[in-house]
């Protein structure tokens, strides 16, 4: 049996079939996959979360046995999952029918290994594509939080008075990661976030830092969108308010919180481990350019 006939590539339609599928799978490794488990279970209720277009749903499967999935909402980049094989060989497979497809992939996100991997099949034999890293990540999580001293403040719900200034922050924490956003589009993102009730303030008479809840799993959740603005760093605002958030989810029945931290910024990734997040793996975001 060649590798051709071993392997094999399911497009869903809806993510409820790729989560029937392929959930149970995902599942083994839930924190290091849940970037690609939680977008399934947000397409699963609205497939058109993220954007306009209908996401693209990809089960890998090995002689019937699933060994990865891959996710794209167009035009974002893909995100592959962990593979559980021989990862060249499921990766030419998964590029040989994207190929075939003749979709635009803009990048992939992935654990290192698998997304490094896609990279390396994606760009041979393609004259005038080149490859930027544009992010090494570290996927951390928590399934307890430390006993540490909090900054004054407290932990609340963001509302809808505090909408202009959380818009300017997003903008202001795109800007720092490097994926600007217009104010506009910030607007719209904070109201979802209102919406689903997942963003929180750290209130020091007045907001001082925001973290966000995204991407909630069966068993776990993630958090993001930390950022604290400049005028308000160095006080432990942003330690204060993942520490209660992290402290507050697992409270109400989460198994365990996960989050990606750059490793370019060590203040975030000691700010982290100090509450009692542990790293599990390391992930790669890397852009594909067509030269001009």
């Amino acid at each position: 049996m060649n590798e051709e006939t071993m392997f094999k590539i399911i497009s869903h339609n809806h993510a409820n079939k790729l989560i029937s599928l392929s959930g149970t799978y995902l599942e083994q490794n839930e924190s290091e996959n849940n970037l690609p488990i939680g977008l399934a279970y947000r397409l699963a209720e609205d497939p058109y979360y993220y954007t306009s277009e209908l996401p693209l749903l990809l089960s890998i499967l090995e002689q019937g046995r699933v060994v990865g999935v891959a996710v794209m909402t167009p035009p974002k980049k893909i995100i592959l999952s962990k593979i559980d094989t021989d990862i060249q060989a499921a990766v030419v497979c998964l590029v040989d029918y994207l190929r075939g497809i003749d979709v635009r992939i803009p990048g992939i996100v992935g654990p290192a290994v698998e997304a490094q991997t896609f990279s390396d099949c994606w760009v041979e034999g393609r004259f005038g594509v080149s490859v930027k890293l544009n992010k090494r990540m570290r996927v951390f999580e928590a399934r307890t939080v430390a006993d540490l001293s909090l900054s004054p403040g407290e932990m609340r719900f963001a509302h809808t008075g505090d909408g202009l200034l959380m818009a300017q922050w997003i903008v202001g924490l795109s800007e720092d990661i490097g994926e600007p956003v217009r104010l506009d589009s910030a607007k719209r993102r904070f109201e979802k976030l209102i919406k689903d009730q997942e963003l929180y303030v750290w209130d020091n008479e007045g907001p001082v830092s925001i973290a966000g809840v995204s991407r909630p799993m069966r068993n776990g959740t993630t958090i993001g969108l930390v950022y604290t603005p400049p005028e308000h760093r160095g006080k432990g605002y942003a330690t204060s308010c993942v520490l209660s958030l992290t402290k507050k989810l697992l409270s109400d029945g989460y198994s365990f919180c996960s989050l990606y931290t750059d490793l370019s910024n060590p203040t975030s990734n000691s700010i982290y481990t100090k509450i009692g997040y542990v790293p599990i793996g390391d992930a790669l975001e890397l852009d594909f350019l067509a030269e001009r």
